[in-house]
């Protein structure tokens, strides 16, 4: 998102989330000072200025369906309008830094050769931290059916068997998720050698 798309997403979450929860009288939370309250309305609209409207109203009818405090009178903590805001809109953004860092190490290559990419992809886009060792092995054994049935629709391509809908569209899938697997390693890559 480049620097006018970013102004004009904040403008957008200011004029469709923030300043009608405001006319309806919902007031800052009562744990944030004043300060503190406007550093949170200014993280929102920075973080949530990818929202399209629509997603915008979704949130906003939830925020109003959600209030804070002991009246319900008050604005939700920003973390959980955060978290909210992911449900109903994840941010299309390209690899965090820990994504990068995981896919350029070893760790990122075998689970490339190993088929389990995607889920370690899917690991850290929710837990945000590097897997330990007891936890690979989770993901490796998460995967394994998925690696089985890949391996094995792969063969009965190789044979010349025709394949079921259901089968096609994993193998589509799963190719898809590899893809994106592959692109992080390589623009982690590409990032290690700049």
């Amino acid at each position: 998102m480049d620097e006018q798309q970013q102004a004009a997403g904040e403008k957008r979450v200011q004029d469709m989330l923030i300043t009608p929860l405001e006319a309806l009288g919902l007031a800052r939370p009562s744990t944030l000072t004043k300060a503190q309250f406007a550093v949170m309305l200014s993280e929102l609209r920075q973080k949530l200025a990818y929202l399209t409207p629509g997603s915008l109203a979704v949130l906003r009818d939830w925020v109003e369906a959600h209030p804070g405090g002991r009246d319900k009178d008050r604005f939700p903590i920003g973390l959980k309008i955060l978290n909210k805001a992911r449900a109903i809109q994840p941010p299309e953004s390209g690899p965090s830094p820990l994504m990068l860092k995981v896919f350029g190490h070893a760790l990122g290559q075998e689970a490339l050769a190993g088929g389990w990419a995607p889920e370690l992809l899917r690991y850290l886009r929710g837990a945000r931290e590097w897997p330990g060792r007891y936890t690979v092995t989770q993901i490796r054994n998460e995967a394994d059916g998925a690696v089985r049935r890949m391996a094995d629709i792969e063969m009965r391509l190789g044979r010349g068997d025709r394949l079921s809908l259901e089968d096609e569209s994993f193998r589509v899938h799963r190719s898809e998720a590899l893809q994106k697997c592959r692109e992080i390693t390589d623009q982690a890559q590409r990032g290690a050698a700049a």
